[in-house]
């Protein structure tokens, strides 16, 4: 079995991909806060039942496999939805940007890969355990 084929790493590399999409949308709200007329942005959140569906490789291509002992390396190329982030009123110049609440929604968002990128290193570890192969810590 390949790596990237086991469910829980496909669906966490999918999770820190999309955290990733966000926290690049959230700092375009924070870098155009004080631009007119600009509404803040957000990307709509993964359903998870579809991801269910699609983890295992059926609707996911990867890089081409020449030899059978090469781990193939799946690609998602899912684009994220994004929708209107706007949490309040806007500001008479039109900005819908509220800085305090983009700032929240980053550090969320931060702490959120944290915990995706620690659960990916911990399974990581559990399968070179599994393998028999010793852990540099």
């Amino acid at each position: 079995m390949n790596l990237p084929d086991v469910p829980l790493l496909s669906m966490l590399k999918d999770r820190m991909r999309w955290l990733e999409a966000r926290q690049q949308v959230l700092s375009q709200n924070v870098a155009n806060a004080d631009t007119p007329n600009y509404s803040a942005r957000d990307l709509r959140p993964v359903d998870f039942e579809s991801v269910l569906r699609t983890t295992g490789g059926a609707t996911q291509q990867g890089l081409t496999v020449t030899d059978p002992r090469h781990i193939s390396v799946a690609s998602s190329s899912a684009q994220f939805q994004t929708e209107d982030g706007a949490d309040g009123e806007a500001n008479p110049n039109g900005n819908s940007v509220s800085l305090e609440q983009e700032m929240i929604k980053i550090s969320d968002t931060q702490a959120e890969f944290q915990a995706a990128t620690n659960l990916y290193a911990k399974a990581m570890q559990l399968m070179r355990t599994a393998l028999g192969k010793p852990t540099s810590s």
